[in-house]
């Protein structure tokens, strides 16, 4: 595999405008084959993960279900406290797996700070109000809900389950929720003009917005994570840096721990249990997030990349399709060109 093809792919697309700066890092399951940094960034910045995060709280319910605590079979309805009558009557025969394959029947998206209401609350409303979703929907709402599921299984909050699993558990050390000390990390975005466009689509008001074009650093990008989850929540607020998720990758590349190879091996729809695995991802698995980020890792090949983007902040330059930098990057770790979108 050729380092050097990786890194002409990564500054190709920084070229022609996907975005402003970024990290790349290309391993196998013992060690790094290459990494480097364009634009404003180096090495070691640290970037907001966006949903990339859901690997992080997934990670953590592996852990759990590794101590024998929880099985993707559980109905999760047992351990939402709180949940009212829609909630039981949606939500009565789902399992963690489906929670996890994001094939719940639960819509995608939802603002909750515009809501303002309390969670099973405002979530009693969006079950009764939209009707079940087919086949694979990714949500957010799945993973919040995986993540209050790891709390009250765990007794721990999401940041000490992060530093109990991940960071002392799997001696990654550059990771954390947020907020992240600002001098570390590459901003994410100027503001929330997307989710304000997505409030205002629904009909939905919202005051308290962070002020357009100020560079946002350390604090997350993602309105609920941000507004509502007070930074860390199951489905965003991860930060950290290229070698903390390629860590994290070869633990995935190499463990022979059940639980997670499972994570890695199910398919329904594409999906692993939290894993994507579909052709952006070919031969293995790996998952992205709106900020511009993404991880991939082969087991069957050993290679795999950590790619860390900011791609919200560039320049209005047309449409910039994140995929289309994931695919040339993975499928050329592999030895082939990606194959063309319809």
């Amino acid at each position: 595999m050729d380092v050097r093809r990786a890194e002409e792919i990564v500054r190709d697309f920084h070229a022609r405008g996907y975005y402003p700066a970024a990290v790349c890092q290309v391993f196998n399951a013992r060690e790094t084959l290459g990494r480097f940094a364009v634009g404003e960034a180096a090495v070691d910045s640290w970037f907001d993960l966006a949903s990339v995060s859901k690997i992080i709280c997934a990670t953590m319910l592996f852990s759990l279900m590794d101590e024998g605590r929880l099985s993707p079979d559980d109905l999760a309805l047992p351990y939402l406290d709180g949940a009212g009558e829609a909630t039981k009557r949606r939500l009565k025969s789902v399992t963690l797996r489906q929670l996890l394959t994001h094939t719940s029947g639960i819509a995608a998206w939802y603002p909750f700070y515009a809501d303002g209401r309390p969670f099973f609350t405002a979530l009693e409303h969006v079950l009764a109000t939209t009707p079940e979703e087919q086949g694979m929907v990714y949500s957010d709402l799945n993973f919040m809900l995986l993540g209050l599921i790891f709390q009250r299984v765990s007794g721990l909050s999401l940041r000490e389950g992060l530093e109990r699993y991940i960071r002392q558990g799997l001696d990654i050390r550059e990771i954390a929720y947020g907020p992240v000390d600002p001098a570390l990390c590459v901003p994410s975005c100027f503001g929330n003009q997307i989710e304000k466009e997505m409030c205002r689509e629904r009909g939905m008001a919202f005051d308290g917005w962070r002020e357009d074009g100020v560079a946002v650093r350390g604090e997350c990008n993602d309105g609920n994570a941000y507004y509502y989850w007070h930074g860390a929540s199951g489905h965003a607020g991860v930060f950290a840096t290229a070698g903390a998720l390629t860590k994290l990758c070869q633990f995935y590349m190499n463990t022979a721990r059940p639980a997670f190879v499972r994570a890695m091996e199910e398919d329904v729809c594409g999906r692993g249990l939290a894993f994507d695995k579909r052709e952006t991802f070919p031969e293995g698995c790996g998952h992205s997030g709106f900020t511009g980020t993404s991880i991939y890792f082969s087991r069957a090949r050993d290679v795999g990349a950590v790619l860390l983007t900011n791609r919200l902040c560039r320049a209005p330059r047309g449409e910039a399709n994140m995929q289309d930098a994931r695919r040339a990057l993975h499928y050329a770790l592999l030895g082939r060109e990606a194959p063309k979108t319809v």
